[in-house]
């Protein structure tokens, strides 16, 4: 029957994605080969264990669709405003000098005008799925070059729109393209307006009153319908379906439902993000790989390297540091998944070979397969980078340290790490801080700090700053999985220090407390104790009272909490 058939493909890739993601996680690589290599395994152009990829495919691509709507939940709008250069300038000069000088070279190869102009304009383009995915998964997507990489890949969703325009250009020659464009670009703003300011005006009434009925199952649903139609909607305006989900994801991070939303779509993006990699596995055709091994081999390595130095040229034009620009280039210079929604109909439409797109989606689909690679090899590099930067600050450490006993270590000079030591200074409290940030390092000694370059999460570094003769350390990171390791490294490598971790969520902080850490301290403790506090003396609560009872609570918070929040009972 033919509903058995559709069982077998699910268990398949069920079967599949467990295996992969259990075997690539004991293996610490990044679960993107496994997921591209296992598509390729049982594709039908391989092992056949899958003969049809279509219904997958659709499923994928809902995970990428909820991966950007998981993206736009931690992107406010103020957040998203701040981005505009990088959105609308870097992302822009990326797209069009790259597709310039891709469209010169297959010109100079005899390939048709229109032809280059397209494929050019395609292979400009990088994998939103891909390189936001190893940004979310590394907890990279926050630092600068997560940014600036996010904010490209957003500019580029916004490009398809003119890609998509120039294949019914080519295909009608009646219609002349700049009326086909500037219709297409008119309905499209009016759907983005519409979007925004019905989810603005209606998106928190409507949520409020399905959190009144208390039914998670329903909660679950609206949220699923929200990003379906929201996607819908783009997609029917000729937006990536990805462009709506993340519009829905921006206009409920500005509600109290953020984290409940995320907490609920965690599971369906996970899964489907992996079947949207095995289907770009699916549609490789190896014998079609092995035939032209060496061509592909050859434009592989120049289509790389010419992605690497044009995004990291603008970059540095830009004005993004050194570091920051070469990993943004090894994050963006893999192709992307819009090849196989803009070249597929352009073969349907004879606007291109059979062949010449097969050998597309090859290229594209290996270039994402490197994609991880060329991210560990940026990492690698940084860490190298910043060593060689960071002697000469690690020399001054240790002849400025070497004397310090009974002393606080602050790791990282963000807000609150320079809160920390203002505070410290005014009651002669020994300290060092370290970070590794040169910018900061660099102010931070200029403003008469005891700032040093450094990696807290290494265990000779640490003793470099006397770790094992301090009283505490004070880790202020706001990449929550650096602060995480770094106070797993210090338990164990220092088992008598107190480690303070400071949080921005409550993700990590059960596993902190599991770690040891003697205090884990959510960003948004001490903000409601100060509410709660004049909301106590407003009611004309007694003061010493009022300190009482603050310091009580935060004294039993502090001791059971592992969720983020305490109960009445546990209290």
């Amino acid at each position: 029957m033919e509903y058995s058939s559709y069982l077998n493909d699910a268990l398949i890739l069920l079967i599949t994605a467990v295996a992969v993601v259990f075997l690539f996680h004991r293996l610490r690589v990044s679960p993107i080969l496994g997921y591209l290599f296992a598509g390729l395994l049982i594709g039908p152009q391989s092992l056949g264990f899958i003969t049809t990829i279509e219904g997958t495919r659709i499923l994928g691509e809902l995970g990428v669709v909820f991966l950007l709507f998981t993206i736009g939940l931690k992107m406010p709008l103020q957040r998203l405003h701040v981005l505009r250069r990088y959105v609308f300038g870097l992302g822009l000069a990326q797209v069009i000098v790259t597709g310039v000088v891709i469209t010169l070279i297959l010109q100079y190869l005899k390939l048709p005008l229109d032809i280059a102009l397209l494929v050019g304009s395609v292979l400009a383009l990088s994998s939103t799925a891909v390189g936001i995915q190893l940004l979310v998964e590394r907890g990279e997507i926050a630092m600068r070059f997560g940014r600036v990489s996010f904010a490209i890949l957003l500019f580029q969703d916004l490009a398809v729109v003119v890609l998509l325009m120039l294949i019914t250009a080519f295909k009608n020659d009646h219609t002349p393209a700049l009326e086909t464009l500037g219709l297409s670009t008119l309905k499209a703003a009016i759907v983005l307006f519409v979007i925004i300011l019905i989810g603005r005006l209606f998106l928190r009434p409507f949520f409020n009153a399905i959190a009144r009925i208390n039914n998670p199952q329903l909660f679950v649903a609206v949220t699923l319908l929200v990003i379906l139609v929201t996607s819908a909607a783009t997609a029917s305006a000729g937006l990536s379906m990805e462009m709506g989900a993340f519009l829905a994801g921006i206009l409920l991070s500005e509600t109290e439902y953020r984290h409940q939303v995320e907490a609920d779509i965690q599971p369906f993006y996970g899964l489907l993000i992996g079947l949207f990699f095995m289907t770009v596995g699916m549609s490789l055709d190896p014998k079609l790989i092995i035939s032209y091994a060496y061509q592909l081999t050859f434009v592989l390595l120049g289509y790389l390297g010419i992605k690497i130095v044009i995004i990291f040229g603008l970059c540095k034009l830009f004005r993004i540091p050194t570091i920051s620009s070469f990993r943004v280039a090894m994050i963006l210079a893999g192709g992307g998944e819009f090849v196989f929604v803009i070249i597929a109909p352009s073969v349907a439409a004879k606007l291109i070979s059979p062949e010449l797109g097969q050998l597309l989606f090859s290229l594209v689909a290996i270039s994402m397969a490197f994609t991880p690679i060329l991210a560990n090899f940026g990492k690698r590099i940084e860490e190298k980078f910043l060593e060689k930067e960071g002697e000469r600050f690690t020399n001054d450490a240790l002849s400025e340290t070497m004397d310090l006993r009974n002393h606080v270590i602050i790791a990282g000079f963000g807000q609150v790490g320079g809160i920390i030591a203002r505070l410290l200074t005014e009651k002669l409290v020994p300290f060092v801080i370290i970070d590794n940030d040169l910018k900061a390092v660099t102010e931070g000694r200029q403003n008469g700090f005891p700032i040093f370059f450094g990696d807290a999460r290494r265990a000779e570094v640490m003793r470099t700053f006397g770790a094992n003769k301090a009283r505490a350390v004070l880790i202020c990171f706001k990449n929550e999985k650096s602060a995480y390791r770094a106070a797993m490294m210090l338990r164990r490598q220092f088992t008598d220090l107190m480690v303070s971790v400071r949080l921005e969520d409550d993700e990590f902080e059960n596993k902190l407390v599991q770690a040891g850490v003697n205090v884990v301290m959510p960003q948004y403790l001490e903000p409601s104790l100060q509410l709660a506090t004049k909301a106590l003396q407003a009611v004309g609560t007694p003061q010493d009272e009022v300190t009482q009872a603050i310091e009580m609570f935060r004294k039993n918070y502090i001791k059971i909490s592992s969720k983020g929040y305490a109960t009445q009972q546990n209290l």
